[in-house]
């Protein structure tokens, strides 16, 4: 799109001498032409219009609506030029004399998360107008969202105070990001992407993995899920609702005018160190508006290799064991949100060698691990998991991974390629390990080729770890108090808890710890008793002869070591 001057010029408005006198005169090129009498300000505007194909705007005796005024606050316009007229649905009508600016266009749509129609005014009209309005002239005054309560305005100072370390710099062109959103909180952006940016930096400050954002009856409710836990760190007031969902929604590329029905999306953002962090978005239509869950992903710190994971013993040679086959299948089960992804990375962390080809296929990538081809499925374009696999088979893999076997066809193909030489990684949906080769069966997989196949089966879960500044003795004898079976009762032999303290933010937990159960399928009476049909129970009969240790049983021994709680194990014991 060419410049204001450039217009002019076409247009023999002005001459080529004219421009260059304006261009080299300081300040903005507009109100270089129009108060340097080069060209009248209603000539100025006419042209301009025309050659842009856009509408002039009477902004003399323009009174913008509070909305509107709202997300171009009068630090943006004095950095912008642009006078907000109105909000019309998801779209802000702005006045400016300098229309070919694209970025500061797209700075504005970037800052309020709508879509901007632009009209022409003269600079010194738009000037008039911003005096009058920001001035206290008769027309409203600007009405900053953080004058509707003092827990906003002091939460944004707190976010800005607390999150430096993952803030973006300042001064780096935000054309250079490719699509990501440097993270920081500037104070000439509206308050309410100040606010916003707030939580994502809050979020991983706290080592959050998702962020809730619930409009309720009469506020806006953000609660961060942090160590397997919600926790409520803000509310925030009634007319807030419609700003911060609406600008959360327009960078995760989200058709913020489609409010009844869920969408899903994404947003990548810049961190200081250079890092990118990204969050998966959903929203969801409720009574009350829309709820908005962000999930954090990768944020979990990678092992190099799976000694530091934390198995033990026979289960630790297990897991060693089976990485080191060129082929079959290891499957880590549990449900979401149990560290399964983690575990798997570390795997391929590990494995990762310039001698092996790895191609995995996830809904969504997780992690990004150089030397890997990593394949977001996307089952809306025709991409799911199943065709995914056929492809890979087709470039010559060592290693794949499948992120979750849902359906027949693509167990079908992952165990086809555990018998042709590959090592497949993968996960499912179970409660322990031995209901694992159960549940292939049930999906339509032939008994006998889950045998031959899997290799491994890892059941996990996460316990919350005491936190260590505040963790204190506890009676033996609350045990006792406990709904546990009387054989569970007598292996506890130590208690303890955290007391809340400002480092676990008053919860008594700090930080968590990965239970496993490890079930390895290579002898000869465990793939005749999957091959012959058995049950789970028969199953993990043999497993525990072969010395498999269960979820309850780990967890009561990182009970007795001080580790964590009663009550978190028995998230465990309870549900076996």
């Amino acid at each position: 799109m060419p410049d204001i001057g450039q217009a002019l010029l076409d247009a023999n408005v002005i001459s080529q001498d004219q421009l260059q006198e304006a261009r080299v005169a300081g300040g903005s090129l507009a109100e270089a032409l129009v108060n340097g009498r080069i060209v009248n300000e209603r000539e100025f505007c006419s042209t301009i219009a025309r050659s842009f194909g856009l509408e002039e705007a009477r902004v003399e005796s323009a009174t913008p609506d509070d909305e509107a005024l709202a997300l171009i606050p009068e630090s943006l316009f004095k950095s912008t030029g642009c006078l907000p007229l109105k909000k019309e649905g998801a779209m802000l009508h702005i006045a400016t004399a300098d229309p070919g600016n694209d970025r500061t266009i797209d700075r504005l749509a970037r800052s309020t998360g709508l879509s901007i129609k632009v009209f022409v005014a003269g600079p010194k009209e738009i000037e008039k107008a911003g005096m009058k309005i920001y001035g206290g002239g008769p027309a409203k005054k600007a009405v900053d969202p953080t004058d509707v309560g003092m827990e906003l305005k002091e939460l944004e100072q707190k976010l800005k105070n607390a999150t430096q370390e993952v803030a973006g710099d300042d001064g780096e062109d935000p054309d250079d990001l490719h699509g990501a959103i440097r993270l920081e909180i500037n104070d000439l952006d509206p308050p309410v992407v100040r606010v916003v940016n707030g939580l994502l930096m809050k979020a991983l400050k706290m080592g959050a993995s998702d962020i809730h954002i619930e409009p309720l009856e009469t506020e806006l409710r953000v609660r961060l899920r942090i160590d397997g836990c919600l926790i409520d760190i803000l509310r925030l007031p009634d007319e807030m609702k419609s700003a911060i969902i609406s600008r959360t929604k327009i960078m995760a590329s989200m058709d913020i005018a489609e409010k009844r029905v869920p969408q899903d999306g994404g947003i990548k953002v810049i961190l200081k160190n250079g890092e990118g962090v990204d969050f998966r978005v959903s929203s969801l239509p409720n009574i009350y508006g829309e709820k908005i869950v962000m999930r954090v992903l990768g944020t979990s710190e990678l092992r190099p290799n799976v000694d530091a994971l934390g198995f033990e013993g026979r289960a630790l040679e297990a897991i060693r064991e089976a990485i080191a086959n060129p082929y079959g299948m290891i499957l880590v089960t549990g449900p979401t949100g149990s560290g399964k992804t983690t575990t798997l990375y570390t795997i391929l962390n590990q494995l990762n060698t310039d001698d092996v080809n790895i191609s995995t296929a996830e809904d969504p990538v997780e992690y990004r691990l150089d030397g890997i081809t990593q394949v977001n499925v996307r089952p809306s374009t025709g991409l799911t998991f199943d065709k995914a696999l056929k492809s890979f088979l087709r470039q010559d893999p060592d290693i794949i991974l499948v992120g979750e076997m849902r359906d027949f066809e693509t167990a079908a193909i992952a165990v086809k390629a555990a018998l042709t030489g590959h090592l497949v990684l993968s996960t499912l949906h179970t409660n322990d390990a031995p209901s694992t080769v159960v549940r292939m069966v049930d999906m339509g997989i032939e008994p006998y080729l889950v045998a031959s196949a899997v290799k491994l089966v890892v059941a996990q879960r996460l316990l919350r770890r005491i936190c260590t500044n505040c963790k204190v003795d506890v009676d033996i004898a609350e045990a006792e108090r406990s709904d546990l079976d009387q054989t569970t009762l007598a292996s506890v032999e130590y208690l303890s808890r955290g007391q809340g303290c400002e480092a676990c933010n008053g919860t008594g937990y700090k930080g968590r710890v990965p239970v496993f159960e490890v079930m390895s399928v290579k002898t000869k009476e465990m793939k005749r008793a999957i091959t012959e049909g058995g049950t789970e129970v028969q199953v993990q009969q043999i497993a525990k002869r072969e010395g498999m240790l269960s979820l309850t049983e780990m967890a009561i021994d990182f009970v007795n070591k001080g580790i964590t709680t009663l009550d978190e194990a028995m998230s465990i014991i309870m549900a076996e």
